[in-house]
């Protein structure tokens, strides 16, 4: 029978966490900590390697953002509970992620603003159009999702943007999207975006100070780019 027992003392999860602390465990070991007990014939870390080759687009951690309950318990050994269990731990993960990046309290250049934004939109599955909304010293006052799907610029409408940003009385705010396949790199429907949101911003008082594209742990400011 494969059980934890049969393991080295430095590779059984638990022991290894309290000796070494939590940073020394592999992303299995983790999630075998988590899973706590395995089946008959498998061991809670050899559930764990599968449920991380599990995703058929993303592999290891990544695929976790992608499963859904039905997914997690297609693994023999894990039920609903672990299962819920499972997206729970995920979903604090992001929120982590997130809470961290609000004690900038300021957003006042661009690589502040893709750490806020990047761990929440570079594993969308398809694109989402968001707007940040700041107050005159840069504090964020508040984010919406103001579009989902194929970013275009019939769609996209300025008009929706400019009056968020007039209810939430912003003095400035931020554009951003995200490309699915990673590459951030601007089309030219982007760039046309940018310019109408520039225009009509302009018109209102309260201007667009930058249009960021989120890619898989990279981003490119049309600001810096010199589109702006």
């Amino acid at each position: 029978m494969n059980t934890m027992k049969n393991l080295p003392a430095s590779e059984m999860p638990y022991e290894k966490c309290i000796q070494s602390g939590a940073a020394s465990l592999s992303d299995a070991q983790l999630l075998s900590v988590i899973i706590k007990t395995g089946t008959k014939n498998r061991t809670s870390l050899a559930l764990a390697h599968e449920l991380l080759q599990l995703s058929p687009s993303y592999g290891g951690l990544l695929g976790m953002h992608h499963l859904k309950l039905q997914d997690l318990m297609q693994v023999k050994g894990i039920g609903k509970v672990k299962a819920v269990q499972l997206l729970c731990v995920v979903e604090l993960a992001k929120r982590l992620a997130k809470q961290t990046k609000e004690n900038l309290t300021h957003l006042c250049n661009p690589s502040d603003v893709a750490a806020y934004f990047m761990e929440e939109m570079r594993n969308l599955e398809t694109e989402h159009f968001y707007a940040a909304f700041l107050d005159a010293s840069g504090h964020l006052l508040h984010e919406d999702i103001v579009f989902k799907g194929t970013i275009q610029s019939s769609i996209v409408s300025p008009r929706e943007i400019l009056r968020l940003a007039l209810a939430y009385d912003a003095a400035h705010y931020i554009v951003l999207h995200n490309h699915p396949g990673g590459d951030p790199t601007p089309s030219d429907e982007d760039i046309h975006i940018t310019r109408r949101l520039c225009e009509a911003s302009g018109i209102i008082g309260i201007p667009l100070m930058d249009h960021i594209i989120i890619g898989d742990n990279q981003y490119i400011s049309l600001k810096e780019r010199g589109y702006l």
